[in-house]
Formats: C-alpha cells, sequence, structure tokens
C-alpha cells in the first residue's frame, strides 16, 4: 500500500511540475528564436531592397550604354556619356570577352578575386571592389553585413553641430562592390559600381520591428511563467499536505519513505552507516483510555517536538502510525561494534528523555533497530550505492526486533540479526506452503492416549496435528500453529482435523474397534465465525460419526473473547450431543464466572501444574481445589504433561478422571495409536 502511494506521489510531482517547465522552456526559446529569425527577415529585407535598386539602375545603365553604341558612339564615348549621370561615387568598367580592361572610370576596379551571386528577381553577379580591404570573415560572403558594429555605431552621436535629420541619414556601414550587368553587345562585359549603405534610420527601424517582436511574443511567455510558477507553488503545497500528518503536524509515513530513500541512495552516502528505528509507546491504548483521545494526541505532538530537536542534519523522522514512529540516524564509529554502541547510545538517551516527557505519568517506550550497512564491492576497495532500497522492509525488520521486546520488559532495545531473519523467512515459507500441505494432506493427526489412573486403560485420546513437510520432514506444531493463528489460516485446519477425526471415528466402527472419545482442538479465532456449531455438525454428519465421541477442546484464552457468543456456540454444540472441555486451565487468568455460566463437560488441568523437580505444597492445594470444584459441578478432569509416577499416584488419590502424558505415552501416528488400543482390551 506504501509503495503504491509512493508511486502515485512521483506521478503526480512529475506531471504537475516538469510539463509546465518543458513548455515554458520551449515557448521561450521558440519566442526567441523568432525575435532572431523576424530581426534577420528584416534585415535581409532592407539589404535585398537596396540591391534590387542598385541592380536595376545597373540594368538601365546598361541598356543606356547599348542605346548610345547604337547610335554610333564608341566605347570610350558612350562611358564618358554615361559618367555623367551616374553618382559621385559610382564607376564604369567595360572588359573585353577575356576579361580584358577596355574602359574604367572611378578611382577604383572590380576585383575579380571575389565574385559571388546574389539570387533576387534574377541571378545577379557581385563582385567585390580592390579600393575596399576585406576580412577574411567578408571574402566567404559579401553580402555579410557586421551587425555588432552596425548596432555599435548607430547610437553614437558624431557631432553637436548635427541636425536630427542628418543625424538619422548618416551612414553606419559603406559596403563598394561592383554588379555585372547583361549587355545587347556581348562581346563586352559591363560592370557598374555601387556603395550599400546602412543609415542609422534603418537601424532604428530594425530595432523598433525586433521591439514590436517582442513585446508581442513577451506576452505569451509571461503568462507561462505566471502559470508555472502558479503550478510549482500549488504543487509544493499539495506536496506538504500529503507529507503531512495530521496527528502531530509533522511529517507522515510517505515522507519518510521517500526521503529516507533519497538519502540512502545518495553516492556522498555510501561510506555512511544508517539506523532504521522504530520507536514505540507501549500501552498508548491504555493512555488514551485514562486520559482522553486528546491527551493522547497532544502526547504523540509532544513527541514529533521531541525527535525533531533531536535529529541532525541529514536525518529524518516521522509517525508510521498510532503510537510508532520511523527514525533514520546516522551512526558513528569506525567498525561494526562501534557503529551499533553509537547507535544504542543514542536510542538509549532517546527513550530516557521521552520517558520523561509526562512527569505526571510514567511512559514506556520500547525501539527495534535495523543496521544499514554500507555495500562494499567483491574486491573490497571501494564502496557501492545503494539502489532499490525498500524503505518498508527496512522499517518491518526494526518492527520485528522491536517485537522481540514485548515480553521483556527490561530489555527496551533490539537490534535486528539474522536469527529474526529467519524466522521471518519461516513464516512467509509456512504461509507459502500451507494452502499446498491441506490440500495434499501433508497435515497428519497424531493421537495421545488418555488413561484411567485406576486401571490404566486407554479411555480416550486427544488428537493433535503434525505436518510431515516433503522438504522439511516431520515439523511440530510449535513451529507453524503461532504463524497460522495469526494469519486466521487455523480454522481451516480446524475443519481439516475435524473432518479427519470424524473420518477416523467412521472407519474406526466399521472395522469394530474399540469406540473412545477423541478430543479436538478449536481454536479462538474459531468462535467468532457465526453459525460455528452447525458447521462442525456438518463436517463431523459428512462420515456419519457419532457426536458424542468428539469432544472439542476450547482453551481458556477463549473465555476473554466475547462471552456471550462463546456461552451461546457450546450451549449449541452440546444440543448437537458433542461434549466440550476448557484446554489449559490454569495456564491465564482462569475465570470462575466462565465455569459457572459455561455448561462444560471436562476441565484439563494445565501442564504448568506439574512441572518442575517437586510440586510445591502450594500448587498441590490448588489442584486438589481445581479436582474438587470440577467435581463439585459435575465435570470430568483430565490431568495433562503428567511424566512422573509419583503424579500419578497423587492424582490418582485426589480421584482425577484422565492422565495424559509422557508417564503413560508420547503422542504417536494412528496406525501406532490402533495397535497400543488392541494391546489395551
Amino acid at each position: 500500500m506504501g509503495s503504491t502511494r509512493e508511486k502515485k506521489m512521483e506521478q503526480f510531482r512529475k506531471k504537475k511540475i516538469w510539463p509546465s517547465i518543458v513548455i515554458f522552456i520551449g515557448v521561450t526559446v521558440l519566442c526567441t528564436c523568432m525575435v532572431a529569425m523576424f530581426v534577420m527577415f528584416f534585415t535581409t529585407y532592407v539589404v535585398t531592397t537596396k540591391v534590387e535598386q542598385m541592380y536595376q539602375k545597373s540594368v538601365l545603365a546598361g541598356e543606356n550604354f547599348d542605346h548610345l553604341i547604337e547610335k554610333g558612339m564608341t566605347i570610350g564615348q558612350a562611358a564618358e556619356a554615361l559618367g555623367d549621370f551616374m553618382p559621385e561615387r559610382s564607376g564604369i568598367y567595360i572588359t573585353d570577352e577575356n576579361q580584358n580592361e577596355i574602359i574604367s572610370t572611378g578611382t577604383s576596379k572590380p576585383d575579380f578575386d571575389m565574385v559571388g551571386s546574389i539570387y533576387l528577381s534574377e541571378n545577379i553577379i557581385v563582385i567585390g571592389d580592390s579600393g575596399q580591404d576585406y576580412s577574411q570573415e567578408d571574402k566567404d560572403s559579401l553580402f555579410m553585413i557586421p551587425m555588432e558594429k552596425v548596432f555599435a555605431e548607430a547610437f553614437e552621436r558624431s557631432g553637436e553641430d548635427v541636425t536630427e535629420d542628418e543625424w538619422l541619414r548618416e551612414a553606419v556601414l559603406d559596403q563598394k562592390f561592383w554588379l555585372q550587368t547583361p549587355l545587347q553587345h556581348q562581346q563586352y562585359q559591363f560592370y557598374v559600381k555601387h556603395t550599400l549603405q546602412i543609415q542609422r534610420q534603418d537601424v532604428i527601424y530594425m530595432c523598433a520591428f525586433g521591439m514590436i517582436a517582442v513585446l508581442m511574443l513577451l506576452i505569451p511567455i509571461v503568462f507561462l511563467f505566471v502559470n508555472t510558477i502558479r503550478a510549482i507553488i500549488m504543487q509544493q503545497k499539495i506536496t506538504k499536505l500529503l507529507y503531512l500528518d495530521m496527528v502531530t503536524g509533522g511529517w507522515n509515513w510517505l515522507y519518510f519513505q521517500t526521503f529516507a530513500g533519497r538519502i540512502l541512495s545518495r553516492h556522498r552516502n555510501n561510506k555512511k552507516v544508517y539506523a532504521v528505528v522504530e520507536l514505540h509507546v507501549e500501552r498508548y491504548h491504555n493512555y488514551c483510555a485514562c486520559y482522553g483521545v486528546k491527551a493522547g494526541e497532544e502526547l504523540l505532538e509532544s513527541m514529533n517536538g521531541f525527535l525533531r530537536a533531536r535529529t541532525m542534519k541529514g536525518e529524518i523522522y516521522s509517525r508510521y502510525e498510532g503510537a510508532d514512529f520511523a527514525l533514520l540516524l546516522c551512526c558513528k564509529g569506525q567498525n561494526e561494534e562501534e557503529y551499533r554502541k553509537d547507535c544504542q547510545k543514542r536510542v538509549c538517551s532517546l527513550l530516557a528523555e521521552l520517558t520523561g516527557l509526562r512527569t505526571e505519568q510514567k511512559l514506556h517506550f520500547h525501539a527495534g533497530i535495523y543496521i544499514v550497512s554500507p555495500r562494499v564491492a567483491e574486491n573490497g576497495r571501494h564502496y557501492m550505492d545503494r539502489k532499490s532500497i525498500d524503505i518498508s522492509q527496512l522499517y518491518n525488520c526494526a518492527n520485528t526486533a522491536r517485537m522481540e521486546t514485548r515480553c521483556q520488559e527490561e530489555k527496551r532495545i533490539s537490534f535486528f540479526d539474522e536469527r529474526m531473519l529467519d524466522k521471518q523467512l519461516w513464516n512467509r515459507k509456512v504461509e507459502e506452503n500451507m494452502e499446498t500441505a491441506l490440500r495434499e494432506e501433508e497435515f497428519q493427526v497424531y493421537l495421545q492416549p488418555k488413561y484411567s489412573p485406576t486401571d490404566e486403560k486407554i479411555v480416550g485420546a486427544e488428537a493433535l496435528v503434525r505436518w510431515n513437510s516433503p522438504t522439511e520432514g516431520i515439523i511440530m506444531p510449535s513451529r507453524f500453529i503461532p504463524i497460522l493463528e495469526e494469519n486466521g489460516f487455523i480454522t481451516q485446519l480446524d475443519d481439516y482435523m475435524i473432518s479427519h477425526v470424524a473420518k477416523l471415528l467412521a472407519e474406526w466402527k466399521i472395522q469394530g474397534r474399540k469406540m473412545i472419545p477423541v478430543s479436538i482442538n478449536i481454536s479462538r479465532a474459531h468462535f467468532a465465525q457465526e453459525g460455528l456449531a452447525e458447521h462442525i455438525c456438518q463436517l463431523v454428519d459428512a462420515y456419519g460419526s457419532r457426536h458424542e465421541l468428539i469432544e472439542l477442546e476450547v482453551t481458556e484464552s477463549a473465555f476473554f473473547d466475547d462471552k456471550d457468543i462463546l456461552v451461546e456456540t457450546v450451549k449449541q454444540l452440546k444440543a448437537y450431543g458433542f461434549h466440550v472441555s476448557m484446554d489449559d486451565f490454569g495456564t491465564g487468568y482462569s475465570s470462575l464466572n466462565s465455569l459457572k455460566d459455561m455448561p462444560l463437560d471436562v476441565l484439563k488441568l494445565d501442564t504448568e501444574f506439574f512441572r518442575g523437580e517437586n510440586s510445591s505444597e502450594r500448587g498441590e492445594i490448588i489442584v486438589r481445589e481445581a479436582i474438587r470444584l470440577a467435581k463439585g459441578l459435575n465435570m470430568r478432569i483430565v490431568a495433562e504433561g503428567i511424566e512422573k509416577k509419583e503424579q500419578v499416584e497423587f492424582l490418582t488419590e485426589l480421584g482425577c478422571d484422565m492422565i495424559q502424558g509422557f508417564y503413560f505415552a508420547k503422542p504417536m501416528p494412528v496406525s501406532e495409536f490402533e495397535e497400543k488400543m488392541e494391546k489395551d482390551v
């Protein structure tokens, strides 16, 4: 769930910010390019217009030259006649077909080393002028206008006595060149000299056009800029809201997942050792029950402020849920032992200070720690980046370590180790294989006989389960029953055992064997199931077994759940003819009211009453009174866990009905039990 929320948050962040930023940058670049192109096109337009005009003058001069030749003038006379009408800085240059000079007017000549062409209305041949110095850049293109120089000189003031009109008409660039003009007399090559002038007013027109283009394009840019800023601010507000813990006002678990992963995966943190810590307030619900929910929230808020003041730069914390906080702390030291000591010392200090957070109430805190060590390369010479960090998994490991302290009040801090990892792996393995094991009937029924202490004959049995795994062999109940109780699969195992015992009793009847009652443990989780009595009755009736031969054992802990439902279910089971017993009487806080209200048939004394080298007198008194109490309630007594002859003699003297334990027999497969029962006849 946390991982899904983190991915959605990352998608939201990318979708809300980056498109706006990319669009803004793209539009800005596009507008800049468009302005540059507009200015370039306008400049080209100004230059080409002037060149077009000059070329038309050249064509007109060529036509006049042809006309004068046709009238009978010599080449020299025609050139002289044209020169009278040419501008002051113009010139005419005429050559023969082999470009040998015939006529030249003016102060300079064409430089045939610099020949180019421009295509306007037609292809125009352009030749450089011998009287002008050209740079290497000019030789590459005759019309490469040095705009930096033009704009630099365009706004300089040439003198105080210059009028505004004269100043505008001053030329900031003179570019001399020759244009080749076609003639009717093709034996001649006709060239006319021109001067391209860029005036200040031309530059001002260019600037004005550029400013207009900039202003027109600036409007969408400003709009996009404002929209992008608003999107960023809105995203930051929403992100802060998503990362906000509504109870404490600090950071929530999503924030911790996101930024703890970033801290651990940074390249500069490769060599550092970190600790993921789960901080837990013990009995927080009791605190809220005593002082109110608001007081509980104020406590969490105070813890949040305390942790904010105690975490250093490069460390983070957040509330996970309930009264659990997650911390990422940086550990100091030179080796693993020093890292653990530094972390333990710091967490101990935190717990000590938190204990005094409420001077009027005594608080208890426990912590689980998972050490995140650097990743070292195979050669051991350098550290590798921590990639694919699963913060939830690291926190779960810290939580597993903290759970080890639940039954050890004096142990407030626990480090995650390989033993806990093995336990986690085993739990996962059980959960992955339990359905297959049930389907393949890997769960096997074992029977432990119950003996009469007077004649030491088998008068009953208890059905116990063993898991015959193809990979692990025989697995004892203590290794898998608690796991199944925690994940709820225990109810399916209960049904499995009831069905197999009912089937076994039906087979005994067909085989003509001695019929004895068999007890089956029913988990406390099963009593939350509606219609449990009818459900058990259907399982047993599927094999036609007698109800009175099946005894259903209810653990004493089940009496602390919904008592009304339990009493009603027991009454229904009794009505169907089943026997019901209280298992493990004496393991917890036995409720005499339960014995008063519950129509039970059997009371099973817990093994703990009979363990130890010597039973204490106080223990014997309790057993004696428990048996007397059960007898007074018309209940049969079963003592389990009996291993010594003295215990058998003591229970026989007290009138115990049945004895179950290693003194007589251990739990055994059904076939072995049947052999023992045949010999017992």
